[in-house]
């Protein structure tokens, strides 16, 4: 819809032009630049999901090394409670992961 407003706009612009009616010029700059706008807008809106997206799989990413550390700690310790713990850690992960990166794919087609 931006685009067509855009689009619009400037020809509204130039015909207005064109004939000497400022008017028509006048509201056609100012069509084309609100669509501009709205053009800017969404694509900043779009970089922001897909920064909060990347931010998640670092931070499921970071939980899955915790978990792999955890579980070698507690294997090398013989604390069977810790390993047990870390494998926890990177199942949770590792599912976090899958979700975070179908969201990212999804922010990714909705340009």
């Amino acid at each position: 819809m931006d685009y067509i407003n855009r689009a619009t706009g400037a020809t509204k612009e130039q015909i207005g032009k064109a004939l000497g009616n400022e008017e028509l010029e006048a509201k056609g700059h100012t069509q084309r630049a609100q669509a501009i706008g709205e053009q800017q807008i969404k694509s900043a809106e779009h970089a922001t999901e897909q920064g909060k997206c990347a931010l998640n799989q670092a931070g499921d990413k970071a939980k899955n090394l915790g978990g792999q550390a955890k579980e070698q700690v507690g294997e090398a310790f013989g604390s069977q409670q810790t390993a047990n713990q870390g494998r926890m850690e990177q199942a949770e992960a590792s599912v976090k992961e899958a979700v975070h990166g179908q969201e990212k794919g999804l922010h990714g087609n909705l340009k």
